[in-house]
């Protein structure tokens, strides 16, 4: 049996003992009520989970005893055998062994003993054979006297109370203890604003009795602040679990399931004494599951594949784990075939063919950003399993929830490795504060890359975008007032003080306008105003009881990517030639053929009518930059169609010219009246003349 930990072997027995005692009320309840069936379904329930604890830590003696009652109770669920006095009676006897082997385990560690009388009774009694209870509860009595006349310990001593040395504490009990701290933190902030005014009045009055006062008052709360911060630490390690819970339990689980895939596969799990929080450690287990069967599924070759490949056999899958500091960085890696990069980009180009520019030119860490993106897979055919990306959406969706981060390493032919790095605890935050605008926020350490500061002259423009360079790469920078409508004139220093955050092996820099201390504090859930508001995650009080809001960096680089690609449009339709649409209307077709060739010739884009009537359709059907039409037409002469051009709110101000052969001052005048804005006599027609006039009108 690999070495268990103290705190488990601890947790084990308090847990046996308390579902011991549980099925000795519920074999009663049974006895009473025989067809009671959500009793007996609990009782069941019990007897399992000691026989499989029991047999994750290695204690076989428990494991058979528990499967032993377990077996006679499946027998009167499938009504093979009553539930007699005799079976109860036999139950009990095998309930006081377990009991021994509790006693045992807490003595030296070890549950073997003699059980052949207790296992030979139960399987005669679950096949529905007759067994002599009494006989039996004769045996068992004279085992125990002649343990009595060696001087042996039986294990049935009294605990007394002075020699418990563990209790069970529920968890919502926990919980509930923590909330009060969190009120007594609380308290403590208003007390320090309350010392920050006395300080003003002890400067305002130089009264002595007063700065006597605000000694003591300091002292004192700096002390409490202390103690608090003792017990605040010491209530959250009862929380906390080993993570060995977690890990051990895949060594069976990626044999078993490497067998149903056909491949030879071991488990590499060393020994671990870490411990994190509960809520963390729940949470774990399915991040472990989805990435141990990717790499059972997608990254183990098949044993010919391996062979051909030169590798040993068996494969290999790791699960490490180390603490630095208040951190846990967990990695599962397997010796596998790796990913294939550049299948990754053409299976990215092919499902967002409106980046494949940007996927083109994208190195191997911003693609594995692609895995996790939901329904995304490069494997061909799903399995059971699935392959390498389906579930990394979830992956990474519940890393979120344990405010982790989670990276990606693979050689291609040799193996993968998934790195995750989560908090010991949830029930604080550690992170930055910072100003930007005036305001106060604190960014969340676990997205930080790291902190820097650069001049002006060292940004990089690229297509309106700011970019700095950051371990060699261009890395787009984004000032955070610029997410909030109010801009309160901040004054800029010559340095800007950047945050590179990180979130899917995506990073961007931050400006903002001071970074203030690092802190470690406990996180208040969001107002209910506030819970829609999705950059921010929850909230902290600062040292001046002041309410500081918690950016949630995912939302933040969204909204910035957004950001970026609006300004990226902004500067394409700034850079970019700006096409004119013209409409030529004449009813004359060499006409209309002449001025949509001169016209196209100066690089507009023309289109044309035969008359006014057709004019306006296709007036109203599009927008046009500029209209030139004839004088004289049928069905709606060009006095009448101006007259109607302005009266057209989306037209009330678009350049009208009128070429015309008639060029008397009556009819200057009348089109002036109506608001045309050039007039061109057809003998003055000239290639020259239209175009310029054109670009006289519309600004070009």
């Amino acid at each position: 049996m690999a070495k268990v930990s103290s705190d488990i072997t601890e947790s084990f027995l308090s847990e046996v003992s308390e579902l011991l005692e549980e099925s000795r009320k519920d074999v009663l309840a049974l006895k009473a009520s025989p067809k009671d069936a959500d009793t007996l379904t609990r009782l069941l329930r019990n007897l399992h989970t000691i026989k499989g604890n029991a047999r994750m830590l290695g204690y076989t003696t428990i494991e058979k005893l528990s499967h032993a009652v377990e077996d006679i109770y499946k027998s009167v669920k499938d009504e093979q055998i009553k539930n007699t006095d005799r079976l109860v009676r036999l139950v009990f006897f095998v309930a006081d062994k377990i009991s021994e082997c509790i006693a045992s385990i807490k003595r030296n560690g070890s549950d073997e003993m003699n059980i052949d009388l207790y296992l030979q009774s139960c399987d005669k009694l679950a096949a529905g054979e007759l067994v002599d209870i009494d006989s039996i509860a004769a045996e068992i009595q004279r085992a125990k006297d002649g343990k009595l006349q060696n001087g042996e310990d039986t294990g049935e001593e009294d605990e007394q109370i002075s020699d418990i040395q563990s209790i069970r504490i529920k968890l919502s009990r926990v919980n509930e203890i923590i909330s009060s701290i969190d009120t007594m933190i609380t308290r403590e902030f208003r007390l320090k604003h309350q010392l920050d005014q006395l300080r003003v009045i002890e400067e305002s009055t130089d009264n002595h009795e007063i700065s006597k006062i605000r000694k003591q008052f300091e002292s004192d709360i700096f002390a409490l602040e202390t103690s608090i911060f003792s017990v605040q630490n010491q209530v959250f390690d009862l929380r906390m679990l080993p993570i060995s819970i977690v890990l051990h339990p895949f060594e069976s689980s990626i044999a078993i399931e490497a067998m149903q895939l056909g491949k030879n596969v071991r488990a590499v799990i060393p020994d671990t004494d870490v411990a994190i929080d509960k809520v963390i450690l729940e949470q774990l287990n399915d991040i472990l599951m989805h990435l141990v069967r990717n790499a059972l599924d997608h990254g183990i070759e098949a044993p010919k594949e391996r062979k051909a490949a030169g590798k040993p056999e068996p494969a290999t899958v790791s699960i490490t784990c180390k603490r630095e500091s208040k951190y846990i960085e967990l990695t599962v890696s397997d010796d596998g075939r790796g990913i294939d990069f550049e299948k990754v980009r053409a299976k990215a180009s092919r499902m967002y063919v409106e980046r494949a520019d940007e996927i083109k030119d994208m190195g191997d860490k911003e693609l594995s950003q692609f895995l996790f993106m939901s329904g995304f897979s490069t494997k061909e055919k799903v399995t059971e399993l699935s392959g390498r990306g389906v579930g990394l959406d979830v992956v990474w969706t519940n890393v979120e929830k344990i405010k982790g981060r989670i990276r990606l390493e693979s050689t291609f032919g040799k193996g993968t490795s998934f790195i995750l790095r989560f908090p010991l605890s949830l029930s604080t935050l550690q992170g930055l504060f910072v100003l930007s605008n005036k305001d106060k926020f604190l960014i969340p350490s676990h997205h930080i890359v790291d902190v820097i500061y650069r001049k002006k002259s060292e940004y990089v423009i690229l297509q309106n975008q700011t970019y700095i360079k950051f371990d060699a790469q261009l890395v787009p920078v984004f000032s955070l007032s610029s997410l909030f409508a109010e801009q309160k004139g901040v004054a800029r220093t010559d340095a800007d003080s950047i945050l590179i955050a990180e979130y899917m092996e995506q990073r961007i820099g931050i400006i903002v306008d001071q970074v203030q201390q690092y802190v470690s504090l406990v996180v208040k859930p969001l107002p209910p105003a506030f819970r829609n508001f999705s950059i921010l995650q929850g909230i902290v009080f600062d040292e001046h009881y002041d309410i500081v809001p918690i950016l949630h960096i995912p939302e933040i680089l969204k909204k910035f990517k957004s950001l970026r690609g609006y300004d990226i449009k902004k500067y394409e339709a700034a850079t970019k030639p700006r096409t004119i649409r013209v409409l030529v209307i004449d009813d004359s077709d060499t006409t209309r053929q002449i001025e949509k060739s001169i016209l196209e010739s100066g690089g507009f884009s023309v289109d044309t009518a035969v008359d006014g009537i057709d004019g306006m359709e296709k007036l109203k059907a599009k927008q046009y930059d500029i209209i030139i039409s004839d004088k004289d037409m049928p069905r709606m002469n060009g006095l009448v169609l101006l007259d109607n051009l302005r009266r057209m709110e989306k037209y009330a101000n678009v350049p009208v010219i009128v070429v015309s052969a008639d060029q008397s001052p009556q009819v200057v005048e009348q089109f002036k009246k109506a608001g045309v804005s050039a007039f061109i006599a057809k003998g003055d027609f000239k290639r020259g003349n239209l175009i310029n006039a054109v670009k006289e009108l519309v600004n070009e």
